[in-house]
């Protein structure tokens, strides 16, 4: 019988490669890290990328205007993820405090603009927000992709749209509250969110793996009637 010898490093030795290998993908400018509950601030700053799940956000920007009594309040961006009839969306959520007051004419918008890719390719895009009005008050969004899709919504709720696979679109968004002549209009969480199509294996890669299941069977029973 031979004799099998181990080499075993020690923990300290160990413990310095793993942390090396995760410094080393942390680092990277390949690997984007997983999107995290963070101020709007961050996620803006330049270089900014993330994940949720297999969709990737970059390039983000988040501006506000007001007039009159309006005001606008910023918070974080929290990543989101959640099943939409047969499939799942994977997103961010803008939480912020929009209110126009009640001088008439008075506004409060929000304009969010990134980049999104992801693989799979991305199938469908999903918009919503939460406000309220009163009156004369108005609380719409309107979202433009790169593709040519357009979503909007003229009350506060949720809608999506679907397209052909692309694997990544420029997102350009305004959600916009206005009092009008005697109302108000208040907003709060703005979210967006894509799914992706379903990976499909290749006939080709089908046939190989079929190939390597039926090697690694017969290479288990000789080894069997060896030992």
């Amino acid at each position: 019988m031979k004799n099998i010898t181990r080499s075993i490093l020690p923990a300290a030795v160990l413990g310095g490669l793993l942390l090396t290998g995760s410094a080393a993908l942390g680092t990277s400018s390949a690997w984007a890290g997983v999107c995290m509950t963070d101020t709007v601030a961050n996620y803006s700053a330049s270089g900014f990328s993330c994940n949720v799940g297999p969709v990737t956000f970059s390039n983000i920007a988040v501006s506000t205007t007001a007039s009159g009594s309006g005001s606008v309040t910023l918070g974080n961006f929290t990543p989101l993820s959640f099943v939409n009839g047969a499939v799942t969306e994977y997103g961010l959520s803008l939480n912020y405090a929009s209110n126009t007051g009640l001088t008439a004419g008075s506004s409060a918008d929000v304009a969010w603009t990134y980049n999104v890719a992801a693989n799979p390719d991305i199938i469908d895009a999903y918009l919503s927000f939460t406000g309220t009005t009163t009156g004369t008050g108005t609380a719409v969004i309107s979202e433009t992709l790169s593709n040519g899709v357009v979503l909007s919504l003229l009350a506060p709720g949720s809608t999506t749209a679907t397209f052909d696979p692309i694997a990544s679109l420029s997102v350009i968004k305004d959600q916009n509250d206005f009092s009008g002549t005697a109302g108000s209009a208040q907003s709060s969480i703005l979210q967006n969110a894509f799914s992706t199509a379903t990976a499909v294996p290749e006939p080709g890669s089908l046939l190989l793996l079929g190939t390597g299941l039926i090697g690694l069977s017969l290479f288990g029973r000789r080894r069997r009637r060896t030992v």
